[in-house]
């Protein structure tokens, strides 16, 4: 009888942690999709200039304080920082590919006429790099 009782203690108490799981997930979907205001889907435009590529992210209705760029590897993210309990909470808009011809630590970002512009400079090592490789052999 012990037994039994222990055992249905111990599934009362996952159900609790299920519970916690849900609450918190639903919390997330609610900070995301603030209450009224559904989702935003941002434009990503991306160009290639003379010498960089230009990233226009276009996010209507988005206070540019709360934007924040970073790059993270080869990949450029774009996120919101959502107010949420007084914390900010980020919400990634998306995230670009960056090219392996592209100087990571040249990477700008400005708002112009309230669209987000990217510069992803080229680099210019790898412009036009020519180098014969040897083959050694063993």
């Amino acid at each position: 009888m012990s037994f039994d009782k222990e055992k249905r203690n111990s599934k009362e108490e996952v159900m609790k942690i299920d519970e916690r799981i849900v609450k918190n997930l639903a919390q997330a979907a609610d900070i995301v999709n603030t209450i009224g205001g559904g989702s935003i889907f941002p434009t990503f435009n991306t160009t290639k200039e003379e010498d960089h590529y230009r990233l226009e992210v276009t996010a209507p209705s988005i206070n540019p304080d709360y934007i924040k760029v970073e790059v993270n590897g080869d990949h450029l993210f774009v996120f919101q920082q959502i107010e949420y309990k007084g914390t900010r909470v980020p919400n990634v808009l998306g995230v670009q590919k960056i090219s392996a011809g592209v100087e990571l630590q040249s990477i700008t970002a400005e708002f112009e006429d309230e669209v987000l512009v990217v510069i992803m400079p080229f680099n210019e090592l790898t412009d036009g790099f020519r180098r014969e490789i040897d083959i050694h052999r063993n």
